[in-house]
């Protein structure tokens, strides 16, 4: 039944004649804009705490996650994945890449007070990356990759990418 009504949720989302298909009615485009990526400073909100206790976990990418160059199929890689793991303790791991090669990333992870933002810090590095939660309810997440730096071709580019938890 869960996975009727989100069904039923998506296809409605989809067929919005209102901006964005993946972003709910009450969110504005101020509240859901990638600018600096820095998250707030100050005790944690309610928002962040739900969020949070959702993102916690791994997930899968359900679709092909990387950009396709003139929107050629030639430009996919066999057996491309992009994968996340988010710990309630703050730190994370990605991995992605495809048949022939994988990439491994750690840091940290924050949640922005509105919960619309996730922002990793990657271990050793000053590399801040900002992603924009589009979606996100039981088991199903749409990201926003606008702000996310990769090894190239593994790059998202500003895509949004579907998630199943695993």
């Amino acid at each position: 039944m869960k996975s009727l009504i989100t069904l039923m949720f998506l296809v409605t989302m989809a067929y919005s004649a209102s901006g964005d298909p993946y972003l709910p009615d009450c969110c504005s485009s101020e509240e859901t804009r990638l600018d600096s990526g820095l998250i707030e400073e100050g005790p944690e909100t309610a928002m962040q705490r739900n969020v949070k206790a959702s993102m916690v976990g791994t997930w899968e990418s359900t679709e092909y996650p990387f950009v396709v160059k003139n929107g050629k199929k030639k430009g996919r890689k066999e057996g491309a994945f992009l994968l996340y793991n988010f710990s309630p303790d703050g730190t994370y791991s990605i991995s992605y890449g495809d048949a022939s090669s994988k990439v491994q990333e750690k840091g940290i992870w924050a949640i922005s007070s509105n919960g619309k933002k996730i922002q990793l810090l990657a271990e050793n590095t000053n590399k801040r990356q900002t992603i924009l939660i589009k979606y996100l309810e039981f088991d199903e997440l749409v990201l926003q990759h606008a702000a996310v730096q990769r090894i190239k071709p593994f790059s998202p580019g500003d895509k949004s990418v579907f998630f199943h938890k695993s």
